[in-house]
């Protein structure tokens, strides 16, 4: 009887294989123009950021602690408000700098995002 035994794949494998998940996701967020972190891409994203581990999220795989330094890394780079918007939108340098929006700098991120209306905001990537 002949079986298709793989070997298990090496971590410098599984962090390629997360990677190019990651990039083919971010180009369809991209493409698409909006994000939703509870859907199938930001289950996606998260799966890859399982994978590689990287060390802004510290021991985010281990269940037995609670990662705060990796949540206070990215909410310092949130822009404010940001939690009350419904729509985010990603868009290119689009001349929003020339719009009557009022421009949001995150603290510790240099990228202009500009608050459109209670619920929408729009992020230049």
């Amino acid at each position: 009887m002949h079986t298709d035994f793989s070997p298990p794949l090496t971590r410098a494998q599984e962090s390629r294989l997360a990677i190019e998940r990651l990039y083919i996701t971010m180009r369809h967020l991209f493409n698409r123009g909006f994000y939703k972190p509870s859907g199938v891409s930001g289950e996606e994203i998260r799966q890859a950021l399982l994978t590689l581990r990287p060390e802004i999220y510290g021991s985010v795989n281990d269940p037995q602690r609670v990662e705060l330094d990796g949540l206070v890394y990215v909410m310092d780079r949130l822009p404010k408000g940001i939690e009350a918007c419904r729509v985010i939108t990603l868009v290119s340098r689009e001349g929003f700098e020339h719009s009557r929006f009022p421009v949001l700098i995150p603290a510790k991120r240099r990228r202009n995002c500009y608050r459109v209306d209670q619920e929408q905001m729009v992020i230049e990537v």
